[in-house]
């Protein structure tokens, strides 16, 4: 008859234990909370991106506007500033509304030294030389923090 050598000494299996389960699991989940703030942080930077694209479109197309205009219907002078509200409710997970403030202002100019044709450096006119400076800004808050766009155009008489 054989006999066991030991027979006391239980034969270990292979595989993981529970606390090595517990520990990988905790790994994993600091892994997960980390790349969920990084995604956190890219969406509400494409946030501000879409909100930069609606501020540099309302001051576009108000730019595009007056550019189309004759140019004696430009009045000199700034232009009452437009409201435009945008729901945010749709594009975060918070509620609220941004607004958006466009501003126009129109200069009449002239070149700033005009016998030297090699100088087309401008300055402000105090009249009216055939030369006016579209300028439309818009501003808006976000975060905390004002942004803005500015679209500067010229526009000449006759042209």
């Amino acid at each position: 008859m054989k006999r066991l050598k030991n027979p006391l000494k239980i034969r270990r299996q292979a595989g993981f234990t529970l606390l090595e389960i517990c520990v990988a699991i905790m790994i994993l989940g600091y892994a997960m909370l980390i790349v969920a703030k990084l995604f956190g942080g890219v969406t509400m930077s494409a946030k501000a991106n879409e909100f930069g694209t609606l501020a540099s479109n309302f001051a576009r197309a108000k730019m595009e506007d007056l550019i189309n205009r004759d140019y004696d219907s430009l009045p000199e002078g700034v232009w009452t500033p437009d409201v435009w509200a945008f729901d945010v409710s749709a594009a975060l997970a918070q509620k609220g509304v941004l607004t958006f403030t466009r501003s126009i202002k129109i200069s009449w100019m002239q070149r700033q030294d005009p016998g030297n044709p090699a100088n087309l450096a401008l300055i402000t006119s105090g009249t009216d030389q055939g030369l006016k400076k579209i300028e439309v800004k818009v501003i808006w808050n976000e975060r905390g923090r004002q942004q803005e766009v500015v679209y500067t155009s010229m526009v000449a008489k006759g042209a």
